[in-house]
């Protein structure tokens, strides 16, 4: 087994720097650089001001914090943010508010995630078959309850 990842960042002027609270921890934790507010109901994106670069062959995926989604009633709209190895800009987080009140985020507060995982990088190749499988075409629902 390899040592420890290392993820190179860099910071926008008001940006909180990402944290692991504890050592072996997968994420690393992302603040917003600013303050926001998101109504009941609505989407905002909040900006970490954190850039980062992502080792070629990896891939970094965003979550909210355990704590945001149970306190606080936010998740991310599209579930899962996806950086990519190329990408230098902020890391932005579109935030959905599920609860029953407005959510006030300050400045500073640790919010979302970062995990940085291996990935297999793709090839891709139309075929006119693929193949036939014991699943086949069989999607949503098709395993039972």
């Amino acid at each position: 087994m390899k040592g420890p990842l290392l993820l190179y960042y860099q910071l926008d002027e008001d940006a909180a720097h990402p944290r692991q609270a504890y050592k072996d921890d997968a994420g690393i934790d992302l603040a917003l650089s600013h303050d926001l507010t998101v109504p009941v109901g609505a989407h905002r994106v909040g900006d970490t001001g954190v850039h980062v670069a992502v080792p070629r062959g990896h891939v970094g995926m965003v979550f909210v914090r355990s704590s945001t989604g149970i306190k606080n009633h936010l998740v991310l709209s599209n579930g899962t943010g996806i950086i990519d190895q190329g990408f230098r800009g902020s890391i932005k987080l579109s935030l959905h508010n599920t609860g029953d009140q407005t959510q006030h985020i300050e400045a500073g507060d640790y919010i979302a995630q970062l995990v940085v995982v291996p990935i297999a990088t793709n090839n891709i190749a139309e075929v006119p078959e693929l193949g036939d499988t014991q699943r086949g075409t069989n999607g949503i629902g098709s395993s039972g309850k």
